[in-house]
């Protein structure tokens, strides 16, 4: 069973680090706006501040056009200012949108929205070479990832259920006599399925607890050779995703050794060999 909840627990492993990149990455999407080149730097802003009462606004952040030339001459090492006699970028500003906007149809009405203002001359943002919102893409991909997962998951499960199922099978086959002696002293059914349910609680517990550990471990590997210190980020989560296996690893043990047990207590005497 320990190899199974391992499993399980790796694909919301996954999940819960799939889940957070499409979040930061929509948290972080950004919108550039291109002033027209008669636009002073006043009118600008004035625009800015118009633009932060939009409510997919998230934060702005406005880029002067004399000191993006003066980034863009350092960067490129040639003053291109005295080549040409004047300065070609434009006022712009970056808008951070919020995470709800940063879906393809609704991009389409933000563009649309922006290009109305006044001074506004162009918008632009994350495409592809189609001009499609490259997020839609992520979140596409994401998405058929996560069904994926699920789907992997389901079929592990059933795996696991059915030799879970088939091993305290194997058990009872074992016991079959002193259940149905039990039963015929006047035990009664929960009386001779408790021990049983002990049991296997103490192996559904050890085998979560394996798990868990090596769940953990992976989590400590893949963070050490990145170099990175993520896991804080995702305690909740991960109290989550343990809390699960643990519910998980004893719900298929109480269900196999519940209709298990049954199966032999409603047999006669006569077809237990």
């Amino acid at each position: 069973m320990s190899l199974v909840l391992f499993i399980v627990g790796l694909i919301g492993l996954i999940s819960i680090y799939a889940k957070h990149l499409t979040e930061f990455y929509q948290g972080n999407f950004e919108i550039f706006v291109y002033f027209t080149d008669t636009t002073t730097s006043e009118d600008a802003r004035k625009t800015e501040q118009n633009i932060r009462k939009l409510s997919f606004v998230n934060s702005t952040e406005f880029i002067d056009r004399e000191v993006a030339a003066r980034k863009e001459i350092k960067r490129l090492g040639n003053d291109f200012i005295k080549t040409l006699g004047y300065n070609p970028l434009p006022h712009a500003l970056q808008i951070n949108i919020k995470a709800d906007y940063a879906e393809e149809g609704k991009m389409e009405l933000i563009e649309s929205q922006l290009k109305l203002l006044p001074e506004v001359n162009d918008v632009n943002y994350a495409k592809d070479d189609l001009g499609k919102n490259q997020l839609t893409e992520i979140n596409r991909n994401l998405k058929t990832v996560r069904m994926v997962l699920l789907a992997v998951a389901g079929i592990m499960l059933l795996i696991s259920l059915a030799l879970i199922n088939s091993t305290v099978r194997i058990n009872m086959f074992a016991r079959r006599f002193l259940i149905k002696s039990m039963q015929y002293v006047g035990a009664s059914d929960w009386f001779i399925i408790k021990p049983f349910l002990s049991m296997y609680s103490l192996y559904a517990l050890i085998s979560a607890l394996v798990a868990m550990g090596m769940l953990g471990g992976l989590v400590y590997l893949s963070e050490l050779q990145l170099n990175q210190n993520y896991w804080q980020l995702f305690l909740y989560q991960y109290a989550l995703l343990a809390g699960f296996l643990l519910v998980l690893a004893f719900v298929i043990s109480w269900v196999s050794v519940f209709f298990s047990t049954k199966r032999y207590l409603k047999l006669k005497i006569d077809q237990l060999y």
